[in-house]
Formats: C-alpha cells, sequence, structure tokens
C-alpha cells in the first residue's frame, strides 16, 4: 500500500509560528494572539510607549524645576497679588508671602487680615494710639522690606515723640497697590474702622489716583468706581458683573488662581510674561528721560481743560473729603498727606526743568496746591511732601524714587525715600498733632526740618 504523503495543512507548526501563517494553514488562533502580532497593533504600542516617554519625561522636568525654584527660593508676588473681591475689587490673599523683585526686592508678607503688615488685634490695647494708613502702591510698598516703609518709620519715630505722653503708637497700614481713592474709601468703611483708628492718614499719590478715579480714563476692569449724582457720590460697582471678576471667582478661575499660588513655575512663567511687556512699555532702562515717567499722567500738574479730567478732579476730591466726613464721624482725626512723584523730587533741578519744558508744565506742585485748596475749604489737615522732599534731593544729591534694577529717579519710593517720608510726617505729628481735639491739627501743612538723606550708594545712583 503506497505510503500517504501528508499535505502541507496537516504538518504540525512549530510553537511561535506567527498567526497570519497560521490562519493561512486554516488553524484557529485566539483573538488576543492575533490582534497582539498584527503589525497595526505593534505599531500603537511604539506609539503609546513613546508617548508614555515624553509624559513621564516632562513631568520629571516640571518637578525638577518646581524643586529647584523652591530650593532656590524664588516666587513672584505679583502673580499672587489680586485676589478678587466683592467690595473693593482685589485685594492681597491673606497669608501669602513671595518675593518682590521687578523694582527694588523685598520678601512681601500678608497677614491673616490681608494687610501687608503684621499681625494686629482687631481690638485696641487700652491706652494705644491707633494709626491707620490708606492709600495704594506706595503704602503697600512692595519695593523695600517691611521695616524700612514710610509707615514702619513714622511708628518707630513716633514712639520718642514726648508730646505724645508716652502712649504706645501703632501703625496699621491698609494699603494696596494699584487702589485709587475709590477703593480707600471702600476700605475705610469695610475694614479700617473696626479698628477704631486714632487717626487716618490718606496717602495720595498724584501721578495715578485721578486718573483711577475714572472709569472714562482707567477702566480696570476689576475697579469699582464712584460717580457724582446731583453733587453726590454714587457707587458704580460694574466690575461683578464684568468677565474678568466672572471668571476670577469661577471655579475654573478659583483653580488657576491656586495652581499659580502654590507653583513656583507657574509664577515664573506670570514673572517672564510681566518682565517682557515692562520691557516693551519702557519699564525696564538705563536711565530716564525728561519726557518720560513711567505710571504717571503728566496732565496732572496742568488745570484740566478736557472734560473727563475735570469730571475725574471732581470725583477725586469728592471722594476725598468724603473719607475725611467718614473718618472724623466715627471718632478718628483726618491727615491727607500729598505723596511725590518722580518729577517732582528729581535730585537734578535741570531735569525738573527739561521735564517742565517737554510737557508744558509751569508748576510740578500743581496738584499739591490744590490738594491743600481742597482741606481748607473742607477744614481737614494736608501735608504736602513735594516741596520738603525735593530740598533734601537736591542738597544730598540722593535718588528718593527709583532701584538700581529698574529706572532711576522714577517709579516707587527706595530706602532713602521711604525714610525721609516717615521721618518728616512723625516730626509733624509730633510737633501737630493733638489727638482727641476739636482742632487736632495745630498747624497744618507745616512741614518740620528734617535730615538730608545720606547718599546711598553714592550721589545720583539708585540704591540696589
Amino acid at each position: 500500500m503506497p505510503t500517504r504523503t501528508p499535505s502541507s495543512s496537516s504538518r504540525p507548526l512549530k510553537k511561535g509560528a506567527p498567526a497570519l501563517f497560521q490562519r493561512e494553514r486554516g488553524i484557529r488562533v485566539p483573538r488576543h494572539q492575533r490582534d497582539s502580532q498584527h503589525p497595526d497593533s505593534r505599531r500603537g504600542r511604539r506609539w503609546g510607549a513613546a508617548l508614555g516617554l515624553v509624559v513621564v519625561s516632562v513631568l520629571v522636568g516640571l518637578a525638577t524645576g518646581e524643586v529647584s525654584l523652591r530650593a532656590l527660593d524664588f516666587s513672584y508676588y505679583w502673580a499672587v497679588a489680586r485676589h478678587p473681591d466683592p467690595v473693593m475689587g482685589w485685594s492681597p490673599p491673606p497669608g501669602v508671602a513671595a518675593w518682590q523683585a521687578i523694582e527694588g526686592r523685598a520678601l512681601v508678607q500678608i497677614n491673616s487680615h490681608g494687610l501687608r503688615d503684621r499681625e494686629h488685634a482687631v481690638e485696641k490695647p487700652p491706652g494705644t494710639l491707633r494709626i491707620a494708613v490708606l492709600g495704594d502702591s506706595f503704602a503697600e510698598a512692595v519695593q523695600v522690606p517691611a521695616q524700612e516703609t514710610f509707615w514702619a518709620t513714622l511708628e518707630r519715630e513716633l514712639a520718642a515723640c514726648e508730646a505724645l505722653g508716652g502712649r504706645p503708637v501703632e501703625v496699621l497700614n491698609f494699603g494696596v497697590s494699584g487702589y485709587g481713592t475709590a477703593q480707600a474709601l471702600l476700605t475705610l468703611r469695610d475694614r479700617v474702622l473696626a479698628y477704631r483708628p486714632d487717626l487716618v492718614i490718606l496717602a495720595f499719590f498724584p501721578g495715578n489716583d485721578v486718573v483711577e478715579n475714572s472709569r472714562a480714563l482707567d477702566a480696570d476692569p476689576l475697579r469699582p468706581y464712584f460717580v457724582l449724582q446731583d453733587g453726590r457720590l454714587s457707587l458704580d460697582a460694574e466690575f461683578r458683573e464684568g468677565s474678568e471678576y466672572r471668571w476670577r471667582t469661577s471655579v475654573p478661575g478659583q483653580a488657576v488662581a491656586w495652581i499659580v499660588q502654590h507653583s513656583r513655575l507657574s509664577q515664573a512663567s506670570v514673572k517672564a510674561w510681566d518682565l517682557v511687556r515692562l520691557w516693551r512699555g519702557g519699564g525696564i532702562g538705563e536711565a530716564s528721560a525728561p519726557d518720560d515717567e513711567p505710571g504717571v499722567d503728566e496732565r496732572v500738574y496742568r488745570e484740566p481743560d478736557d472734560p473727563a479730567w475735570v469730571r475725574a478732579w471732581a470725583v477725586t476730591e469728592a471722594l476725598i473729603a468724603q473719607t475725611a466726613r467718614e473718618a472724623r464721624d466715627a471718632g478718628a482725626d483726618f491727615l491727607l498727606v500729598s505723596l511725590t512723584t518722580g518729577a517732582q523730587v528729581h535730585p537734578d533741578p535741570a531735569f525738573r526743568a527739561a521735564f517742565m519744558k517737554a510737557h508744558g508744565i509751569t508748576d510740578l506742585l500743581y496738584p499739591e496746591e490744590r490738594l491743600r485748596a481742597l482741606g481748607d475749604r473742607e477744614g481737614f489737615a494736608t501735608l504736602g511732601l513735594a516741596r520738603e522732599l525735593a530740598s533734601l534731593a537736591t542738597f544730598s544729591g540722593a535718588w528718593l524714587h527709583g532701584f538700581a534694577n529698574s529706572l532711576p529717579g522714577v517709579g516707587h519710593w527706595n530706602r532713602a525715600g521711604h525714610r525721609v517720608a516717615g521721618e518728616l510726617l512723625s516730626n509733624t505729628l509730633c510737633r501737630d498733632w493733638a489727638p482727641g481735639r476739636a482742632q487736632p491739627f495745630a498747624a497744618e501743612d507745616a512741614p518740620a526740618s528734617g535730615t538730608a538723606p545720606a547718599r546711598e550708594g553714592g550721589a545720583g545712583n539708585p540704591e540696589t
């Protein structure tokens, strides 16, 4: 009987033979084995592995960057400074501590009540004189360490004032960067009066406070404004319905804010973007030009001839007068302090003259004199700093505004500026303030003689 040769289909297959070959032989192959050996499946696994490797690499890189930035103690205050607030529009988040090094350098620590200050009990200690400071970035003063601000200097100097009868003096800082006079008034109502201050100081910065009291000139999407209607102030809180406030108070917006507040990498990216914007806007450079003062609208030095500016000044004056009335109605004395712009106290008189010529200005002290006249009409005390500080700067050659890492001579007060302003203010209060009396200031706006500031880093050089 002839031997039968087995067909190729009946030959046993070696273990591990390709599934495609097995299917061609008519052999049933399990589905999971067919899929795993298909060319498309193998290609997908390779892509998946590559993607997984990329994700892991990115996560490791981000974690390394985060750890490195924390090890370097990096943080960025401006990334976390604006927490949405239903009354003031924004406020610093309580308990935050972060570095500010765009202009000057300081660790900014916000206390549990949202103030750039040490902790203060709401209840006033018996026998203590309390001074509350309202204002904007000059009062928050994140460019210098807290102990070197004008309000810290004021507290130290008044501790030695014999005219106050040895009573302890406590100065509370309620200043917040970017605030206008409307927000100062709202801060007085919402926060300050609960501390029962004996004196309320409104630190008014003429460089931009008038602008920031007008929606037509400013239009900050998070700012509340007041408008005059039939001679009375009416609150415009339209910001609460705006897209910016709605986003910041939404669940996604709050999640983003939480990430930025707790991630140094996020803060670094915000700082990089801010530096680009500052560089494009001329906020970082080597020298200031006579026709350039960043952050200041030069129209404030002239009698307004534009309707929007006329209204802005009218609202500003009404807000200041209302702040004074409400402070006095609550039993506190009130003092309006007119701060300085860089041009007003530049150490070089030739610079001031060139600045005035470039902008058609006849008197750099116009806003200060206008505020003095307002105080005379409304019956509250005023203190203008520009004339005295300009004399001190000219005498010593010291810069009172500006830092080595920003434009010299402009911007915010540096250490010398805060020191001489604090000393001048404390000398005035020690000499003229009689707490609790019907006429608490014996001689309004009579600056005490001060000591010329030392030349920090050499005459004509901004401090570091």
